[in-house]
């Protein structure tokens, strides 16, 4: 029986310093990767960084904070005083001057619970800047340990020497998922985000392989989330440049053609001018729509909606586009009904929409081709077809010309050129007028790209 106690203390010793160890890398680990994210991100917001810091901290149930020399918070979670009491120590500061690690474990002067405590120095400009501090409750790895050393016992009655043998298969058992954590908990360090361990028990271990897992999901939702914060706005950036190149190559072109002294009386010069106002004006709509250009997609509906007569619509967008297409060499030909065409909807989306569709086909054709705009209705819709003569969208990619973002391979198409964001802000626009978009081509007979609108008797 002594033998059996004496292997029985030996094992809980070996499995309490072992998980410790473990533990102790872990936060290490994790910490020098907050050196790392801090100074990939400590030029930019300090929103960013405690954010990232806080998704971190959700992920390993743990505090996290980067201080200065002498113990004040420069980002992350507040330290409470008695933790700062210990931080201020000068064998504590001495060790994070010298570059070395501290690792503690115990209680905090005036405070009952536990503490497991990590600090790395943070090294920048070639010196020691302060320190990362990761901290979590003893109790929990406390917790961990006795329900090992609980399992030990129960096979100790088995017999000394089944008890032995059973202890040391155990502890095996018992640490090689705690290795896998940590293996997993590297490989998502190092940016492979929601991998998982797979689960094999229903006990202590499989339930903290089970938390694992899902605290891994979730860290690749937030990571996710702020990747997609991230891209939203170079998408902005994006919507930018394609919203106004072509209001302001118009702006350009009829100011050179008054500068160049094309312009032979008062009259058309009031005409141009009139024109160059109406595009400021439209410039200074688009800038403040592109703020909330991204919430099109969440909308239901667009506001200011009003009767809209579609003849003196079109004829009022294609007369900004002359001077573009005449710059290209391309003719403009425009077909009206002399009936009036009305539907319900926002003279600024709708020009939007016949601005984007005609600037991709002046774009996109030959120079001395042709762009075709026409205005009909067909049924109980009416419909606007700007049909190009360029070199034709193949088959194969026709049912992903509307997607944002989308480019046909240049090796194949002409719309090697652009952001990809036009069309799909044409059939955004159209889906909340109600309407819908269909688009015909073939190689080497360009393209007939047709918006649908409900007609309003």
């Amino acid at each position: 029986m002594g033998v059996l106690l004496s292997s029985i203390l030996v094992q809980a010793q070996q499995i309490r310093t072992l998980i410790y160890n473990q533990q102790a890398k872990y936060y290490i680990y994790e910490a020098n990767e907050v050196v790392s994210i801090y100074n990939t991100y400590k030029d930019t917001e300090g929103e960013l960084i405690n954010e990232r810091f806080q998704i971190l901290g959700q992920f390993l149930n743990a505090d996290i904070s980067i201080t200065n020399l002498d113990a004040g918070v420069l980002y992350g979670q507040p330290i409470k005083e008695p933790l700062q009491k210990v931080l201020q120590e000068p064998g504590f500061k001495e060790k994070i001057k010298n570059g070395n690690n501290v690792v503690y474990s115990g209680k905090l002067p005036g405070v009952t619970d536990e503490i497991f405590l990590v600090a790395v120095p943070l090294k920048g400009q070639n010196q020691i800047m302060g320190s990362v501090i990761i901290s979590s409750p003893l109790s929990a790895i406390k917790q961990h340990v006795n329900s090992i050393l609980v399992t030990a016992l129960i096979g100790a009655v088995i017999g000394i020497f089944l008890a032995t043998i059973s202890s040391i298969f155990i502890s095996r058992k018992l640490v090689r998922p705690l290795m896998k954590m940590e293996e997993t908990a590297k490989s998502i360090a190092d940016g492979e985000y929601g991998r998982q361990i797979q689960v094999t028990s229903e006990d202590e271990i499989g339930r903290l392989a089970h938390s694992f897992n899902v605290m891994s999901a979730e860290l690749k939702e937030k990571i996710d989330a702020i990747e997609r914060y991230d891209r939203l706005r170079q998408e902005l950036l994006s919507d930018v440049s394609h919203e106004l190149r072509t209001p302001l190559t118009v702006i350009q072109g009829y100011t050179e053609a008054m500068q160049d002294g094309l312009v032979k009386s008062k009259e058309q010069e009031q005409h141009y001018l009139k024109l160059v106002i109406d595009e400021i004006e439209r410039l200074r709509r688009l800038v403040e729509d592109l703020q909330d250009l991204k919430g099109l997609e969440a909308m239901d509906s667009i506001n200011d909606m009003d009767y809209v007569v579609m003849n003196k619509l079109v004829q009022i967008s294609v007369e900004r586009l002359k001077y573009f297409a005449e710059s290209k060499e391309i003719q403009l030909e425009v077909i009206i009904p002399e009936k009036q065409i009305t539907i319900w909807g926002n003279s600024d989306r709708l020009k939007q929409v016949l601005t984007n569709l005609a600037d991709n086909a002046i774009k996109h054709s030959d120079s001395k081709g042709n762009v075709r705009i026409e205005l009909g209705t067909e049924k109980s819709w009416a419909y606007i077809a700007v049909k190009d003569s360029g070199s034709g969208i193949p088959k194969e990619e026709l049912q992903n010309i509307w997607e944002r973002f989308y480019k046909v391979d240049k090796s194949r198409s002409r719309r090697g050129t652009g952001t990809g964001l036009g069309l799909s802000i044409v059939k955004r626009i159209t889906e909340m007028h109600s309407g819908k978009v269909a688009v015909e081509s073939k190689l080497g007979n360009g393209a007939r790209f047709t918006v649908y609108f409900p007609l309003e008797k």
